[in-house]
């Protein structure tokens, strides 16, 4: 019987995220994210436009606060021992500010890396993930 990775995967950038979990020796996207289908930041931007302010800057930043809200509540599942988060560092920083007590302390791995146009077949071998699995699941 195989064992069930216990890590979830995020790749992001400030504009598209997506789960992935390792099934055999393959990443395989649960789901996906991005700011120009059905995110509420889109709308939102006028709510949250600062003088002097990038409009598109703040959608980044309500889009990775929304993603992190994602995060949190996947991480809530039981079979979730650990999240391995790679984006870029603006992205990165952005999403970590907004993630919960209980997923930052399951938060264990971060790459600072922009991959959301990697595919997932190519995902793996960029992560330097052992090829035992993770041997403890310890945060960053």
């Amino acid at each position: 019987m195989a064992t069930q990775d216990p890590v979830l995967y995020v790749v992001a950038d400030g504009e598209k995220a997506r789960f992935l979990k390792l099934e055999g020796s393959e990443l395989h996207t649960l789901e996906r994210f991005d700011l120009h289908k059905g995110s509420n930041a889109e709308k939102d931007v006028g709510s949250i436009k600062a003088p002097h302010s990038d409009p598109h800057s703040q959608l980044k930043v309500r889009f990775a606060h929304d993603l992190a809200g994602h995060i949190n509540v996947a991480a809530r599942d039981t079979n979730i021992e650990g999240v391995f988060l790679i984006a870029p560092p603006q992205a990165l920083h952005d999403i970590r500010d907004h993630l919960d007590k209980p997923t930052t302390k399951k938060l264990f791995k971060t790459l600072t890396k922009d991959l959301t146009n990697t595919s997932d077949r190519d995902l793996l071998k960029h992560l330097d993930r052992p090829e035992t699995g993770w041997a403890e699941l310890a945060p960053v």
